[in-house]
């Protein structure tokens, strides 16, 4: 959101909207990453049941393409990656081109990041011999309920 502060003062004509999408990220990623993927992994270790692991790897997986978007950075999308950066770099207006660059490089290091862990959690759902047959099992048993409750 800062980077696109930055971009809607050094003049660029899509800085509005990016800076308008990059508060709506920020309200409606924010909660919804946790209660898609976050929560849905951790109660996947925690209780060890198929059901969560692959809710995390459907959102986990929205998750990364998202990552990728915002690296990219395409004009008008409230990120401020890569394109974003580069224009910057061509106007005169080298600190927005400087928080670019360092909002593009905790994007990249985020999305590397994720793709580690989406990897490593990829690897310990096969090792504990979770199966698609066993989520479904575990929806006809426990319902939604059970991610919204303990135990």
């Amino acid at each position: 959101m800062v980077a696109c502060i930055c971009i809607l003062a050094s003049g660029s004509s899509n800085g509005g909207s990016d800076l308008g999408s990059s508060i709506g990220y920020l309200i409606f990623i924010t909660p919804l990453s946790f209660l898609l993927w976050y929560r849905p992994i951790y109660n996947g270790y925690m209780k060890e049941q198929a059901l969560y692991y692959y809710l995390y790897f459907f959102f986990g997986g929205f998750h990364l393409i998202f990552s990728i978007y915002m690296i990219i950075g395409i004009p008008s999308t409230g990120s401020a990656g890569l394109i974003q950066t580069i224009q910057a770099f061509t106007k005169p207006s080298l600190a927005s081109a400087i928080v670019g660059t360092v909002a593009t490089v905790g994007w990249v290091v985020q999305g590397v990041g994720l793709a580690f862990y989406y990897r490593q959690i990829w690897a310990h759902h096969k090792a504990a011999g979770h199966s698609m047959e066993k989520a479904k099992t575990e929806l006809a048993t426990h319902g939604a309920k059970a991610y919204f409750t303990r135990g």
